[in-house]
């Protein structure tokens, strides 16, 4: 969730179609403008259940439309950017509507906020884009303990489960933290990049 979409290098780039019409493409609108709305307004009226189930569609949305693109090569420029603005947006608005609710803690958001907003600024500011750096084994660690903390504390607040919205926010705690370790190591990354092609 930290880093910045994933570069496309000149010659890829030259590979990709530039298509807007596809499948993939219309699943990741989908994810935007029906998805992501049916989750936050499920969320903010307390159908926690029904809230769920969206949550899971939406999550296996993000998966299918990457394996449509490449099952059916349709890998597209626009793919290549819009599905990871996708995911930031979907995550950064399903905690909002969870802050909202008191199910996830406001510290929790202010920080997985912080910490995205820092790093697309610096991305904007010495790469006008997106800087050439994998994805930390930090930050898969992170990603998988968040989505493992915001359904759990979900169905805690369906449930009304003492210890099961404790186990979410163990986990939610341990993806804030690798949040922030994952994005100062992608800070120090880009700032080595950017003093790299000043020299």
């Amino acid at each position: 969730m930290t880093q910045p979409p994933p570069p496309v290098a000149p010659a890829e780039a030259e590979r990709l179609s530039r298509r807007v019409l596809t499948i993939p493409n219309a699943i990741s609108f989908a994810r935007l403008v029906v998805l992501l709305p049916l989750a936050m307004a499920l969320l903010l009226t307390q159908h926690w259940w029904w809230a769920l189930g969206t949550l899971v569609v939406l999550g296996g949305s993000d998966w299918l439309d990457g394996f449509l693109a490449r099952r059916l090569d349709q890998r597209t420029l626009l793919g290549t950017r819009l599905d990871p603005v996708a995911d930031r947006i979907s995550i950064i608005g399903v905690s909002l509507v969870l802050a909202i609710g008191g199910v996830l803690p406001w510290w929790a958001l202010v920080a997985i906020a912080a910490v995205d907003l820092v790093l697309l600024l610096l991305a904007a500011t010495w790469f006008r884009g997106s800087p050439d750096l994998p994805v930390s084994r930090i930050g898969k660690w992170r990603t998988a303990a968040l989505f493992v903390a915001l359904p759990t504390l979900i169905v805690a607040a369906g449930t009304d489960l003492g210890w099961l919205r404790l186990v979410g926010l163990g986990l939610l705690v341990v993806g804030v933290l690798g949040h922030v370790v994952a994005g100062t190591g992608y800070a120090v990354g880009m700032a080595r990049i950017a003093r790299r092609r000043r020299a």
